[in-house]
């Protein structure tokens, strides 16, 4: 709730900003596309405002477009609605993909739209109604990209740090998967591979959350005046951004290689320990240090990992080679984030 205080104030003031322009100096009697469009399009965090903005404007002008277009020849009630949405549907399908086409904006904002012209048609309000729409998405730009535009560097340094956090759990809970007396139990297996599956969730949620932060710092950049200046330090951000995708794949398959040891019985007790807890070391120094990262912090988690990504792999069983392999690719993979962070 504290995170979405600061927004939330926002969209509440471009919500009534919006209805007085249109109603007190426009002179609308009932505008109320405007505060749906100003609050809707800023929504609860910075993040992707530019986005959902352009995306709710050209999903309300189709929806109010087709409504017009077809109310006269459908009429209005239900088959009128059904009429209306089975086209704006269509359009939105054949329009999709995009800047303006991805996720469900662009079709919740064409859908109600229409809906609602058709369920409150009066005859002359098409235009008034495309102003309305306009006026609520003009708010919503001078508010979030103007006067509060998203910070670039806090979202992607929250977003990396969150996909760390992620990483670091995981290897901190590997020990769970070293071999015992029961390795062979189908319950302990089962629990292993549920394990496995909620990690990799939280992981690919946590890289969603990163893939959205990192549109928003570059679209933020551009379109912004306030944010700029910080567009150069943002192109230098993409590099790491896209090491830390790796990073989660490599350990990733670190797991899998140590559920699948554990149930084929290839791993001795004790043998995934060392590797694991050189990484889940060099994360936990990176997960408690400030972007961006210090030379003593670099320095720190290179001599941490280094030594494990250069060594030669040992002669064993084909288990814990894999499992060797694994933990190389890991170390190497987080060099590349260190080096990527200039």
């Amino acid at each position: 709730m504290r995170a979405a205080t600061g927004p939330a104030l926002q969209a509440s003031a471009a919500a009534g900003v919006a209805w007085y322009v249109a109603h007190d100096i426009v002179g609308h009697s009932d505008p109320f596309f405007a505060p749906i469009a100003a609050a809707v399009a800023l929504g609860t965090t910075h993040v992707e405002r530019s986005r959902r903005t352009v995306q709710m404007l050209v999903g309300v002008l189709l929806g109010i477009g087709v409504s017009e277009l077809l109310q006269p020849v459908v009429g209005g009630g239900a088959i009128g609605i059904g009429v209306v949405v089975f086209a704006v549907v269509l359009l939105v399908v054949a329009g999709s993909g995009g800047f303006v086409g991805q996720g469900m904006m662009f079709f919740n904002q064409a859908a109600s739209a229409a809906v609602l012209v058709i369920a409150l048609h009066r005859a002359g309000t098409g235009p008034e109604r495309v102003s309305d729409a306009l006026i609520g998405g003009a708010v919503a730009l001078v508010v979030g990209v103007g006067m509060f535009p998203a910070n670039p560097i806090e979202l992607l340094a929250s977003a990396e740090q969150s996909v760390l956090r992620a990483l670091l759990g995981i290897l901190e809970q590997c020990h769970r998967l070293e071999p015992g007396v029961d390795v062979q139990d189908a319950h302990v297996h089962d629990a292993d591979v549920a394990w496995a599956l909620t990690a990799t969730q939280d992981v690919h949620a946590q890289l969603a959350r990163l893939t959205h932060a990192r549109s928003t710092a570059r679209v933020s950049v551009r379109v912004a005046p306030r944010r700029m200046r910080l567009r150069a330090t943002i192109d230098r951000e993409e590099a790491r951004v896209s090491q830390l995708h790796l990073l989660a794949g490599s350990v990733l398959s670190l797991v899998r290689t140590l559920v699948d040891g554990r149930e084929d019985g290839d791993l001795l007790a004790g043998s995934s320990s060392y590797e694991v807890d050189r990484l889940a070391g060099a994360l936990r120094v990176l997960h408690g240090a400030h972007l961006p990262w210090t030379a003593a912090v670099v320095a720190d988690v290179t001599e941490r990992v280094g030594g494990l990504a250069s060594a030669a792999l040992e002669p064993a069983p084909a288990g814990e080679a894999a499992v060797q392999l694994s933990a190389r690719r890991v170390a190497k993979d987080l060099l590349r984030v260190l080096s990527s962070a200039g």
